[in-house]
């Protein structure tokens, strides 16, 4: 059946397109709206003539979905907006602020279904349960699974974390329904009301759910790292120019539809002309965009690999670090001659970039450490050390 849809209204099956990101989108909000309209209907029904509060609470969520497939829709609507003057990179994030809101609808429809089934427990209702409602509930059941194997198809397709969160909402939605049934099933059998409770458990289920895709979008809202498989691909491109010696300080940004901004800065020598770098610089990224689609700018680091004294402390602290500290690693290397009451000494300068969970305890032990290490073979070197963290995903 999400073949069939995809052909009829998808025209080609492109997902990178921003186009057919929109189309993916579309057809899925459009699905979702209709279908959960109809199960609302069906389960109102149901919770008002059984007086069960799960089941309506069921029909209200299943309304809830219809109008966050709605909202959906306009997200991947809007996100597909091209660029203008207020927005230069574009409208890509709507999709993901599309995903916050319908989490947060989750999590406020879960507090207030605890709230009504902790009044239904305290003051149980008249149930009238009969094993056709119960065969009408069986529907919904099987609609949501349908929908879950549909909406994530279709966010592993485009990649979209909006599409596979409304996936992991329909599979919620079918252990809710699951459990509604079986509540009016011990009422219909057994006499035994626990309604109320099961109406928490949905509530406690929908919280949780709502918690869940909320981190998932948030991520990208407020920026993650960069993952370690594109970032090798941006340093394998850079530094396969001619004339670009290494690469450091990588920051990607991510703007929603496989929208990347990205800066690098590029260790040239400092021998060669500017301009000759210049070109490398200009190859390079113009290589990663036309390869992977990032708009990449470069800044150049010159190098001095004549400097024996340079390429000796640089060796030795790459060494050290591979040594005893494999997670970190040193970059953008220099030396500034100083000359202090008269006595000439070397000023040796580089950047240490620790991981983020790095304590102040091991990193001033590792400052230490380098310190001694150097000062041990050029005692008249002043070391200066800046730290900073990455901005590439640590595993």
């Amino acid at each position: 059946m999400t073949d069939l849809l995809v052909r009829m209204f998808i025209k080609h099956q492109n997902g990178n397109a921003r186009s057919q990101r929109e189309a993916y989108g579309r057809l899925s909000g459009a699905v979702g709206i209709v279908l959960n309209f109809c199960l609302f209907v069906l389960k109102l029904a149901v919770g008002l003539i059984s007086g069960s509060i799960s089941v309506t609470a069921d029909a209200v969520n299943n309304l809830t979905d219809s109008i966050a497939s709605g909202i959906t829709l306009i997200g991947f609507k809007l996100a597909g907006k091209p660029a203008d003057k207020e927005h230069p990179f574009g409208h890509g994030r709507v999709e993901d602020i599309a995903g916050l809101i319908i989490a947060l609808s989750m999590i406020l429809l879960g507090v207030e279904f605890i709230r009504s089934s902790i009044e239904n427990i305290i003051a149980p209702p008249e149930m009238d349960v009969s094993f056709i409602m119960l065969g009408l509930l069986v529907i919904p059941l099987f609609v949501k699974l349908w929908m879950y194997f549909f909406n994530r198809k279709l966010g592993s397709i485009i990649g979209s974390e909006t599409l596979l969160t409304v996936a992991k909402d329909s599979i919620n939605d079918c252990i809710i329904s699951l459990a509604t049934i079986i509540s009016l099933g011990v009422t219909a059998v057994f006499g035994i009301f626990i309604d109320g409770y099961i109406g928490i458990l949905v509530a406690l289920i929908l919280i949780r759910s709502g918690v869940m895709a909320a981190k998932g979008v948030l991520g990208p809202i407020l920026g993650m790292p960069v993952d370690r498989a594109t970032a090798a691909a941006i340093t394998e491109i850079v530094t396969s120019q001619e004339g670009i010696m290494g690469v450091h300080d990588l920051v990607v940004h991510n703007y929603g539809s496989k929208r990347f901004v990205a800066t690098i800065h590029a260790e040239v020598p400092m021998d060669v002309p500017i301009s000759v770098s210049h070109q490398s610089v200009h190859a390079a990224e113009e290589a990663v965009l036309d390869k992977l689609g990032i708009i990449l700018t470069i800044h150049m680091d010159p190098v001095d690999m004549g400097d024996k004294r340079m390429i000796s402390l640089k060796d030795m602290v790459v060494n050290l670090l591979a040594k005893r500290h494999p997670k970190a690693n040193a970059h953008d290397f220099r030396i500034v001659e100083t000359n202090k009451d008269n006595i000439a000494g070397f000023a040796f300068i580089f950047e240490l970039e620790i991981p983020h969970d790095t304590t102040k305890a091991e990193k001033e032990a590792m400052l230490s450490m380098i310190k001694e290490e150097i000062n041990a073979v050029y005692p008249e070197c002043s070391v200066k050390i800046n730290i900073e963290h990455g901005f590439i995903a640590e595993k």
